[in-house]
């Protein structure tokens, strides 16, 4: 069985203060992206989700075979939000993103704490055709002004399955801290696999 690296990420809210002063990050963006909240189904998560597995074949990871997705839809700190960029579609969106409490077990490996205020970042990609031009980026920085006001820290974990630079970005462009890797089963179809 071939093992790929999870990395587990984070940003706290003095970083990404700092950070904010430094230069790093953005507080305002051009008028044509745009983050949009959507009810939080199964029905729209998984059309999302369809549409970034045509290329990073998401569905394959089976994140939520173990049931758990029904009580993450229904948290109160849940969010589904479809991203927008106006130049491209009024009302077709070009990436989502699908943030929620992380799990206790996660808070209890990173923070040693089941209260720490954390939110994770659950899921955030571009479709295919929309990668590109500083949008990862921006949406990320848009996440991080809103979250900060009411979480200490922003989670996210990756998968390096499609692109081995995303580490150096996440660490690099984004100022997040790496806490861990993990290595789990590579849950892409045999022909994508590199290395």
């Amino acid at each position: 069985m071939t093992l790929i690296p999870k990395n587990h990420f984070a940003l706290n809210r003095t970083d990404y203060m700092k950070g904010l002063i430094e230069g790093r990050y953005k507080n305002q963006w051009p008028e044509n992206l745009r983050p949009v909240q959507i009810e939080a189904t199964e029905d729209n998560l998984n059309r999302l989700q369809d549409k970034i597995s045509e290329k990073w074949h998401w569905n394959a990871q089976g994140r939520y075979n173990d049931g758990s997705l029904p009580e993450k839809l229904k948290h109160p700190e849940t969010a589904l939000i479809e991203l927008m960029d106006d130049t491209v579609s009024l009302v077709e969106p070009i990436g989502y993103t699908f943030v929620t409490a992380p799990d206790v077990s996660v808070r209890e490996r990173f923070w040693n704490a089941s209260t720490h205020p954390v939110i994770e970042i659950e899921n955030l990609g571009l479709f295919p055709d929309y990668e590109g031009g500083g949008r990862g980026k921006a949406y990320f920085e848009m996440l991080f002004a809103h979250y900060f006001n009411k979480y200490e820290t922003v989670y996210w974990s990756q998968h390096e399955t499609h692109s081995p630079t995303l580490k150096r970005f996440y660490m690099e462009k984004m100022g997040m801290t790496l806490l861990d890797v993990d290595y789990v089963p590579d849950f892409r179809p045999r022909e994508l696999k590199f290395g």
